[in-house]
């Protein structure tokens, strides 16, 4: 179904007791709660495909799911226009909500407001997840979270252990707020939130948060999110880290993951994707293939096949020099087997008669 009032959300279905169904000889229990995805997207970017094989990995499943897209004008009216994808992702979802945003909006803010928003267009309890995920077991667990209100943490640790902690504290205080005492910084990807008045409003501060931090210059939408949940008079659990399992930070709940979260990213020249979905080429073939490509049906059925075949554990204080401005400045253009002058200067060096001195004391 689609709509064009954003006065008509989508209502839950009916209620339901738990039903087991079996689908080539393998039992299913329907999710009861309603799944939720945010889409802002056009040909320039591959939030789209993502979006239609996420749903594929729920559907393998979580086939009983109500599954909701809310979506704007913009985007819903040129996904006919996206390839064999666009087609096949207006089928796959049970509903799409669309929202009329102001058409001078950059896709990247009509994405946040919706995301932010998205309690007010969206009626009865919902699970959100982020485009860039894949479902690797039955959301039917979900059904049993008391709280009204979880998340799992960033890069699941705390906030003084978070490698991007400086980060995180620098944007609370330019919205107000101080953070550093805040024992978790939550990622934003996978959300539980129930249809309550004390919901309701965490959501309409958090919107509120969030459009006063992009006037001072923050894009992302987890800083605006972190103060609004210090302040938030509602309860807020935390998700066992398997319901957003984060790459690469999440690998010790990788092996009982529910939701895998790989994060999208950007596709920079000189950049070595760590996972099959980061892969341009792969989506264009997602986007304009009659069939799935036979990697992307091998990655719903298991992650693990879509991770680099070379790749490494990092540990926290390589993750925190990953973080800094040094390694990105060098990283942006490091090209494997293009000769770095930098590279040069260094082993010169190391092989100076006082390197050897130097390195002793």
């Amino acid at each position: 179904m689609l709509s064009g009032d954003k006065n008509k959300p989508a209502g839950p279905r009916k209620p339901r007791e738990h039903l087991l169904r079996t689908i080539n000889n393998v039992t299913f229990v329907d999710v009861k709660t309603r799944i939720l995805y945010v889409l802002a997207s056009d040909s320039e970017d591959f939030y789209a495909e993502q979006l239609y094989v996420s749903l594929l990995s729920l559907r393998k499943n979580s086939p009983g799911a109500a599954v909701t897209v809310l979506t704007d004008q913009i985007t819903q009216s040129g996904l006919r226009g996206r390839g064999k994808v666009g087609e096949r992702l207006l089928e796959a979802a049970d509903n799409w909500v669309v929202t009329p945003l102001d058409p001078s909006f950059t896709k990247e803010y009509r994405s946040r407001l919706l995301k932010t928003g998205m309690r007010q267009y969206v009626e009865g309890d919902f699970l959100f997840i982020d485009t860039d995920t894949l479902i690797v077991r039955p959301l039917d667990g979900i059904d049993a979270c008391a709280e009204d209100l979880a998340l799992c943490p960033d890069h699941h640790c705390t906030l003084q252990e978070n490698p991007e902690k400086k980060s995180h504290i620098d944007h609370g205080k330019l919205l107000g707020e101080d953070l550093s005492e805040s024992e978790f910084y939550y990622n934003s990807g996978v959300i539980l939130a129930k249809d309550t008045p004390q919901v309701r409003a965490v959501f309409s501060e958090w919107q509120r948060n969030y459009i006063q931090g992009r006037q001072k210059g923050i894009r992302f939408d987890q800083p605006s999110l972190a103060v609004t949940l210090k302040k938030a008079s509602c309860p807020v659990g935390q998700l066992d880290g398997k319901w957003n399992c984060q790459l690469p930070y999440g690998v010790r709940h990788m092996g009982e993951a529910i939701i895998f979260h790989y994060f999208a990213g950007s596709f920079g020249k000189g950049s070595r994707p760590l996972f099959l979905l980061h892969n341009p080429p792969v989506l264009l073939q997602i986007r304009n293939s009659e069939d799935l490509p036979a990697e992307v049906t091998a990655v719903t059925e298991d992650f693990f096949k879509g991770i680099s075949r070379i790749s490494y554990l990092a540990d926290e204080s390589d993750m925190i020099f990953m973080t800094t401005r040094r390694y990105w400045d060098l990283r942006k253009g490091f090209v494997p087997g293009k000769f770095s002058f930098l590279e040069f200067l260094l082993k010169v060096r190391a092989r100076l008669p006082f390197a050897g001195k130097r390195k002793a004391r």
